[in-house]
């Protein structure tokens, strides 16, 4: 078996860091398409910390199909105000009206990491700071 972990994120920062840790990955995107995801998670009433946890987890899982001998690390990251997720911005204006809903304003940053192999999660953890 192969132990080389695989990255399904094409994230330069995510690599950087688990080089940094001694983790060599290979980068592989999992090209999940997030904003159908957190639409049909929103309609549910999910809240920021399980839209997070199931894109990490849908990443990771979707990634271990095509390479199911590796560990495959997924990861996703939203923002949270008073519930609601903040969507990214698309241009300037967006992130503008974004900062400005956030200043003043208790928000939180919710991470979440998946491993999975063999198509399936076998770990997770999400935070929220």
């Amino acid at each position: 078996m192969d132990k080389k972990i695989m990255l399904a994120s094409k994230s330069k920062v995510r690599k950087e860091i688990l080089k940094k840790n001694g983790l060599d990955c290979e980068v592989h995107p999992s090209n999940v398409d997030e904003d159908i995801v957190k639409i049909s998670l929103e309609k549910e009433n999910a809240s920021p910390e399980i839209v997070s946890k199931n894109l990490a987890e849908l990443k990771a899982n979707k990634v271990s199909q095509k390479f199911p001998e590796k560990f495959v690390i997924g990861a996703d990251s939203v923002i949270d105000l008073k519930g609601k997720l903040i969507p990214k911005p698309t241009n300037r204006g967006d992130a503008y009206k974004i900062l400005k809903s956030l200043n003043g304003e208790t928000h939180y940053l919710i991470g979440s990491v998946c491993i999975s192999m063999g198509g399936a999660m076998i770990w997770n953890y999400t935070d929220k700071a």
